[in-house]
């Protein structure tokens, strides 16, 4: 029996579909449907049914997929043990993370630790919406924005990387085409950029010291990407919530003005989610220290291509 089809299965498990763990794994589909037939000729009977383009384990499969998580758990002791007795940046480490900020806050930071550990091979994949969680077989460890759901991370172990908070932000020429808000109730009375989450409009939930105020933005202009969102403010189409790192760049070069900026969201956390076992690995342990000490410095991390940041290259 081979240790990677062992994973496929898991894979092909968790996310319920050959396409779904082909991307999961960065396999092609045809890949992964010859090592879960593998598997099956090995063991010697299926382990899946079809139900609605769904693959869903059977009898054989529940039986053997406690069977399978011991398999995978005991091959990653044995080599973490391996390596952490030499404290070895060794190997390959998988690492996914949600499509909202890879570019602008786990790149910087994924790029910095692989700067200091050039032995080590680095695979960062991007998954949008619920696509995440269910490759969480396929990761070493997922960078997580907010609170994630118990129900499906809840056999694995949490650590807060780092927290950061949004702000309001528009452009110069909206702003004095129309003004700017002196509270946030005058919010209502101005043209908002929405941004949708997949299940609803985002909620504009505003902090100043002890003070709260929430503002349901309705809208013309609504977006699921936050790059639209911000793109769309520094033409001056109105005024966007945003992540503050998100608009510094644009707030330093003149493209975006903070709009009442003594309020602010309640801080969001990014999580870093991982096996327990898995902290006897030692490029999973510097991954997580560098990812929680240098998490604040990706907050004047640059992205224009004319330059390159100091930030990563000490």
């Amino acid at each position: 029996m081979q240790f990677d089809d062992v994973l496929v299965f898991l894979q092909i498990a968790s996310s319920g579909s050959l396409s779904a763990a082909a991307r999961a794994s960065a396999k092609p589909k045809t890949t992964i449907s010859h090592q879960l037939k593998r598997l099956e000729s090995e063991i010697g009977v299926p382990l899946f049914v079809r139900s609605s383009n769904r693959l869903i384990l059977n009898e054989a499969g529940r039986d053997f997929l406690e069977h399978a998580k011991n398999i995978r758990r005991a091959c990653e002791r044995g080599l973490d043990t391996a390596r952490r007795q030499r404290e070895l940046a060794f190997g390959t480490l998988r690492i996914g993370s949600g499509g909202e900020f890879s570019s602008n806050l786990m790149a910087p930071l994924i790029l910095h630790f692989a700067r200091h550990h050039p032995d080590l091979r680095l695979e960062v994949m991007v998954f949008h919406g619920d696509a995440l969680l269910a490759a969480r077989d396929s990761l070493d460890i997922i960078l997580y924005l907010g609170e994630p759901p118990v129900p499906q991370v809840g056999e694995l172990t949490a650590r807060i990387v780092g927290r950061f908070s949004f702000g309001l932000y528009a452009g110069e020429g909206y702003l004095a085409r129309r003004g700017s808000p002196d509270s946030p109730a005058e919010l209502r009375k101005h043209d908002l950029i929405g941004v949708h989450s997949g299940e609803g409009l985002t909620l504009w939930n505003l902090k100043n010291g002890p003070r709260e105020f929430s503002v349901q933005p309705h809208t013309s202009f609504l977006t699921n990407d936050y790059w639209v969102a911000k793109l769309a403010a520094v033409h001056d189409h109105g005024i966007c919530f945003m992540p503050v790192f998100f608009a510094n760049a644009e707030v330093e070069a003149g493209l975006l003005k903070p709009v009442l900026p003594e309020w602010r969201s309640k801080d969001v956390a990014m999580y870093a989610l991982f096996a327990s076992h898995r902290l006897q690995n030692p490029s999973l342990r510097l991954l997580i220290s560098s990812l929680t000490e240098n998490f604040n410095e990706v907050f004047s991390y640059p992205y224009q291509a004319t330059r390159k940041s100091t930030f990563g290259r000490n």
